[in-house]
């Protein structure tokens, strides 16, 4: 069983609080309502499993009440509330008064890994304090400055020059 909830039909988004199927509203009256409020019709045919969220239903009874949109003709949804539980009641009500609105957060979405050896090395890149120390050189980096120092006098050591040094010894 999947965990993802199906699209509502009008925004897109999952209908996770909650939606009536697009056999509960009159399909013919939707779309015009769709034509007049977006500009454009809906992108597909209404089918029967169709969702639509109640904050799609509740929004467009919103306008109709309140925006002078008030023509029946575009009354699509069910004109009572036997569609909805308790818990949807409440919400319907929270949403007229201003105290709720719909709210969708972009979840971010993450590679898994492949194996339990890449696991492991993610795990261990996490623990690992981070690198603070790089060379100029070679840009390798150390997580301490005398590593970093040793790795300089050894790898490097044609390249550590001082003309202050070389004058002084010089004539």
């Amino acid at each position: 069983m999947s965990l993802q909830k199906t699209l509502c039909l009008i925004c897109e988004h999952p209908t996770a609080d909650g939606a009536i199927s697009a056999v509960h509203v009159d399909k013919e009256k939707l779309q015009e309502w769709f034509l007049n409020v977006c500009g454009h019709e809906l992108a597909e045919e209404i089918e029967d499993e169709d969702k639509i969220c109640y904050f799609c239903l509740w929004h467009a009874e919103f306008l109709w009440k309140f925006n002078q949109m008030a023509d029946e003709v575009l009354v699509w949804w069910p004109r009572n509330s036997d569609y909805l539980d308790d818990a949807a009641k409440e919400l319907r009500n929270y949403y007229f008064e201003g105290k709720l609105e719909q709210c969708w957060v972009q979840v971010e979405k993450i590679e898994l890994p492949q194996s339990d050896d890449e696991e492991r090395r993610i795990v261990e890149a996490e623990i690992r304090p981070p690198r603070r120390w790089k060379c100029i050189y070679c840009g390798k980096r150390f997580k301490y400055s005398r590593t970093l120092s040793e790795h300089m006098k050894k790898k490097h050591k044609e390249a550590i020059r001082c003309s202050l040094r070389s004058s002084l010894l010089l004539p």
